[in-house]
């Protein structure tokens, strides 16, 4: 379920009306770093959109959108939807920004939008273990504060908790996972390829929101709105979100790996399973972990791009070259418990490098790992221009995506994505992915996976 906070949309709309956030918004004579003005030029900012992501989109009966089917989507609707309001606005910058919040407001959830998004991650993982559901969103409620996925058999959630525990902890934190993965998307075609979208009123609405949802797992008005949930649902299973408040579940579950599901008890209307867990049916330790966590979502907001500031220009001590630098922290929710991340992003000439130093943290310890992406290296293959773009990933974690273990487990995994840079509008991609277990952002696979995707790539401006 998402939960749309009005306060998040109040100070969303209140800092998109100051000016400093109107920077990320390039104004007439703003100087472009000439390698992106270039790339932008030949071949504009690219969303790649995978047709057919195997083995998901062919596992258990067929299921799509993938994680990254969904992202891919979601990002192309605001690298298009954002410049458009833009334009409508011209220098006016604080209409602009003003209009950008109350369209993410009530685009996000559009189907392609942010609040599709974070049912689409939920709905992955939990079609991953065949759980069939259906994505409220589609219901075209704009005025909705929740969104459910609904149309999940009970008997479907008791399985899948008895059988793949750490999936189940993984789904219910899954929705803030994929909007945290979308804005680290959306930063990274602002910093290597100049994107024109306006992003900042955006990224200040979803962290907000995001972290606000967190917080509210432990306050009394959740249990409100799970006794209101609970009189709407009545005993339609099928009307029923799967999960209710998406942390405190993700708590009780985390803390709970072994515990039946039908331990939940019998629903309020004497039909079927009790599945939303109240604040009220938290454990004093689970309630101050979930409160932690919640203050730990702030470390999303040390992120210079919060206030349109793009990175700084240094100057390489090997060769004199322009050397740009960005850096952002991040914290997700996991199937053990958070990682706080470091992003570096590094620009020199035609090489982008992305880096990542992961702390991976369950119950029990600490454990580190790092993530090096080269970003779509130009490469001529027989006369073709090819875009490569190489990444892999290094982690010690909790053995068997454990809470409480003090045992590691190592692991890694290696990609490599090749497009057909084209100046057409559509080109084409494919990649490969291959992965131990062990948990990644974006990957829906918790044990080891070879994954394959191809599809089109699509110029977006």
């Amino acid at each position: 379920m998402r939960l749309s906070s009005f306060a998040g949309r109040f100070l969303a709309l209140a800092f998109a009306a100051s000016p400093v956030l109107s920077a990320q918004q390039p104004s007439p004579g703003t100087r472009t770093p000439p390698d992106s003005e270039f790339r932008r030029q030949r071949v504009g900012i690219r969303t790649d959109i995978p047709f057919l992501d195997v083995p998901y989109n062919v596992a258990n009966g067929g299921r799509a959108p993938s994680m990254a089917q969904s992202l891919s989507i979601t990002e192309g609707f605001y690298e298009l939807a954002h410049p458009a309001v833009q334009r409508a606005f011209g220098s006016h910058t604080v209409l602009a920004d003003i209009s950008l919040v109350l369209f993410d407001t009530f685009g996000g959830l559009l189907p392609g939008g942010d609040g599709w998004l974070h049912e689409e991650f939920h709905r992955s993982v939990l079609g991953s273990r065949g759980v069939n559901s259906f994505d409220d969103i589609y219901k075209l409620n704009l005025a909705a504060d929740a969104v459910s996925v609904s149309h999940v058999n009970d008997a479907d959630l008791v399985r899948m908790k008895a059988e793949h525990p750490a999936d189940y902890v993984r789904a219910e934190a899954a929705g803030i996972e994929g909007e945290n993965r979308l804005i680290e998307q959306l930063e990274k075609n602002r910093f290597y390829h100049a994107s024109r979208a306006n992003n900042v009123p955006f990224y200040w609405l979803t962290k907000i929101n995001s972290a606000m949802y967190v917080w509210s797992g432990t306050g009394t008005e959740t249990d409100s709105l799970t006794d209101q949930m609970n009189r709407s649902d009545g005993a339609d299973v099928a009307k029923r979100d799967w999960v209710g408040h998406d942390f405190t579940a993700w708590v009780h579950d985390l803390f709970r790996p072994t515990e039946a599901y039908q331990a939940r008890g019998v629903h309020p209307s004497g039909v079927g399973i009790n599945r939303y867990i109240q604040a009220k049916d938290l454990t004093g330790e689970e309630h101050d972990f979930l409160a932690r966590e919640g203050h730990l979502q702030l470390l999303n907001f040390l992120d210079p791009n919060l206030l349109g500031f793009g990175g700084v220009t240094l100057r390489d001590p090997r060769n004199g070259s322009d050397l740009r630098m960005n850096v952002s922290a991040s914290h997700y929710l996991t199937s053990f418990g958070h990682t706080i991340d470091v992003n570096l992003f590094l620009k020199e000439g035609a090489t982008n490098l992305f880096v990542v130093l992961h702390r991976y943290t369950n119950g029990a310890r600490s454990l580190p790992g790092m993530e090096v992406q080269l970003l779509e290296t130009p490469v001529t293959v027989a006369g073709r221009e090819l875009e490569v773009s190489p990444r892999a990933v290094l982690w010690l974690q909790p053995r068997d995506q454990g809470f409480r273990t003090t045992s590691t487990q190592p692991g890694g995994l290696v990609a490599v994505r090749i497009r057909h840079a084209t100046l057409e509008r559509v080109g084409a991609f494919v990649e490969l992915e291959a992965k131990t277990a062990g948990w990644v952002a974006g990957n829906v696979h918790l044990e080891r996976n070879v994954s394959a995707r191809i599809g089109a790539s699509v110029r977006l401006n």
